[in-house]
């Protein structure tokens, strides 16, 4: 789920299921929102339909979607009609309907590729923004600076889904409270894309829950070994103000869902299992197994309750985190 960033310590830190309850509670008392989603199906490994269907659960009135043709809009608009009672507006210019709807928030759910030019639209029409990660990619350090900049400068929060950070609480209820010293960290995910699109797709969980561990630091003696079009390992030393970790990101990519996951800290490791048809989630170690919560739902509440709270953007963090991204990046194998 999505994580806040604690200006005392530099880490990230989860928001509890506690959080999750008071946003819902407040979802009954707050002027309602209005959102525009971008990238409404899930064609790929698009969260959309999910992070929108979160938000509307949680008092978000969903004005407008936008697709890339008229005739997957309309099928996204019934889709989201039939499974949550969401009436929204179709459409295929994201400038078009932010100018139509004038929305609090827009999600932008789409292809990382296009996500640049679109959060260029949604600060200059002065919205929030909850954005799928990465934030932008392929980009500069200055680029993302200057992009991250408007929104502070407006006053209107951008921020990054980040999932994974989240589980650390079940992380705890496995194996204890988390080390003072982390001094390794291990991850595998099974992101779709293959070759280099694995980085932008699969890192920035990586860098969530390093950022989570430890706060934010630097990607240091990093190395790519690729096998193939679908498997690489990614491995640095991860500086930071406390001491290094020693990381190492395992990515093979699996076509079908569920999708093999998990994580290991100073060793100790713990497994994400799906079931299906629900798609709950647990985290499993040492045959114990502790359920994961809905982490969209997480993210919702987490963003929902930082624009209740006037939070600024935190252009510390996603500076940090993409210049994380661009140090992982720069050792792609020619």
């Amino acid at each position: 789920a999505s994580s806040c960033h604690c200006a005392a310590t530099g880490k990230l830190t989860t928001p509890s299921t506690h959080s999750l309850k008071l946003t819902l509670e407040r979802a009954e008392q707050r002027v309602p929102r209005s959102a525009v989603l971008v990238g409404a199906r899930t064609v790929r490994q698009g969260t959309g339909p999910f992070l929108i269907a979160a938000l509307h659960d949680q008092g978000v009135i969903v004005n407008g979607i936008v697709g890339t043709s008229a005739d997957t809009v309309a099928k996204a608009a019934t889709a989201l009609k039939a499974k949550h009672g969401i009436n929204a507006r179709g459409y295929t210019d994201l400038a078009e309907a932010v100018g139509t709807e004038q929305p609090d928030i827009v999600v932008l759910s789409s292809p990382w590729q296009y996500h640049e030019a679109q959060l260029e639209l949604v600060a200059a029409g002065s919205c929030h923004c909850l954005v799928e990660k990465p934030l932008l990619w392929p980009a500069s350090q200055s680029v993302a600076t200057e992009l991250i900049g408007q929104f502070e400068t407006s006053g209107r929060l951008l921020q990054m889904v980040a999932q994974w950070p989240v589980a650390l609480r079940q992380f705890e209820a496995l194996y204890g409270p988390l080390p003072d010293q982390v001094n390794a960290f291990e991850m595998r995910l099974s992101p779709i894309s293959l070759g280099s699109h694995m980085v932008p797709d699969a890192a920035p969980h990586f860098l969530s829950l390093l950022h989570a561990l430890v706060g934010p630091g630097e990607c240091r003696e990093v190395s790519i070994a690729q096998s193939g079009q679908d498997r690489l390992t990614a491995t640095c030393s991860y500086e930071h103000d406390g001491g290094s970790v020693e990381s190492v990101l395992d990515l093979q990519t699996v076509a079908e869902r569920p999708r093999p996951a998990w994580i290991a800290i100073n060793g100790q490791r713990a497994e994400r299992q799906v079931q299906l048809p629900d798609y709950h989630q647990f985290l499993v170690a040492k045959g114990r197994q502790v359920a994961l919560p809905d982490p969209l739902a997480e993210v919702a509440a987490d963003f929902l309750g930082k624009l209740d709270a006037g939070a600024a953007t935190d252009g510390a963090l996603l500076n940090s985190l993409h210049r994380n991204l661009c140090q992982l990046a720069t050792a792609w194998p020619e």
